[in-house]
């Protein structure tokens, strides 16, 4: 039996492996959940690109899956209208889908709001980059209060995409699988009823 001696004979080892590892670990996750964090989409966003899927309705000519993860349920949802006042619980008054980057700069409504955190400039090298990026802007008072990047393989969003945008009242949206992709559109002839 080896018997330690010197200076470290007689004093007990103040961290284990064990607490460097589980500590080290911690570090790890919360540097990760930090560094992840911007990229997580909001839950207006989400709750959103969900309502989507749930009130599309189906192709009617679609090739049939070649596997049950390729199935996508039809028929669930109560109504076929998407009302975009009741998915996103936030103060807003007008919400602006853009998905021609071009436009963003000129853009009637959006160049005029006061963007408080994001920057229009970022946002419209962001969508140039990418034609996957379209964006959804909600406005309050003309101020932009969230500006999310949508993807295309969420939802097409052209149907939706015009100048002025929809105030709260009137976004009411309609849902098609085409070609194996959502494509959104402006609810016509909505019974009064619809978002009740």
């Amino acid at each position: 039996m080896t018997q330690i001696t010197g200076p470290a004979a007689g004093r007990p080892r103040v961290i284990k492996t064990g607490t460097l590892v589980v500590v080290g670990l911690f570090a790890v996750l919360l540097i990760g959940w930090f560094a992840y964090r911007p990229y997580i989409p909001p839950v207006w966003l989400h709750d959103f690109a969900s309502d989507i899927a749930l009130r599309a309705s189906a192709e009617p000519n679609a090739p049939a899956p070649e596997d049950m993860r390729q199935a996508t349920p039809h028929g669930l949802a109560d109504s076929p209208y998407i009302c975009v006042g009741k998915i996103v619980d936030m103060p807003w008054d007008r919400i602006v889908a853009v998905t021609n980057p071009e436009s963003l700069r000129t853009h009637p409504v959006l160049s005029q709001a006061t963007w408080p955190d994001k920057n229009l400039d970022d946002l419209t090298a962001q969508l140039t980059r990418d034609q996957r990026y379209q964006l959804l802007v909600l406005i309050k008072d003309n101020t932009v209060i969230d500006a999310q990047l949508f993807y295309t393989f969420w939802a097409k969003l052209d149907g939706i995409a015009r100048p002025e945008g929809f105030a709260r009242e009137e976004a009411i949206f309609t849902a098609a699988s085409q070609g194996g992709v959502y494509v959104v559109s402006a609810a016509t002839d909505v019974p009064p009823d619809a978002c009740k």
